[in-house]
């Protein structure tokens, strides 16, 4: 596992809600939680912050991957279907374009091989001597 890689498998965040980074390569990453029940909103399906927060952290660790440090400028996305205690999410993200500056991201989020929600990112590309 490369230094980005282990930086967003050590995230504290994402630790506290259980979500585990599996690989983290050029224009991809992958991150999976194992649904809980403190993980549910009021009505027993999987919190929509949880899913955001999924498909955050492989966004995350693909952007800083590509050109570190990246920052997070806007996410838009849509949830297509809900989830349940028991399943087993999984998000990638993968790079779709890229500038010196900035990159754009489309982050999916899975049960099993269902898609459940789908989003885009961009991010600015810190270059020496900017500040973000």
């Amino acid at each position: 596992m490369d230094a980005v890689a282990a930086k967003a498998a050590s995230d504290p965040f994402a630790g506290f809600l259980g979500i585990r980074v599996e690989r983290v390569e050029e224009g991809f990453a992958s991150c999976s939680v194992t649904i809980g029940e403190n993980l549910c909103n009021f009505l027993g399906m999987v919190h929509g912050g949880l899913i955001f927060s999924l498909a955050d952290v492989a966004f995350a660790a693909a952007s800083n991957r590509d050109h570190y440090p990246s920052y997070a400028l806007d996410v838009s996305g849509s949830f297509l279907k809900a989830a349940r205690v028991g399943d087993v999410m999984r998000a990638e993200a993968r790079l779709v374009h890229a500038t010196r500056r900035t990159g754009l991201y489309r982050m999916d989020v899975f049960r099993q091989s269902e898609l459940v929600a789908t989003f885009n990112g961009t991010v600015f590309r810190k270059v020496s001597g900017q500040e973000p």
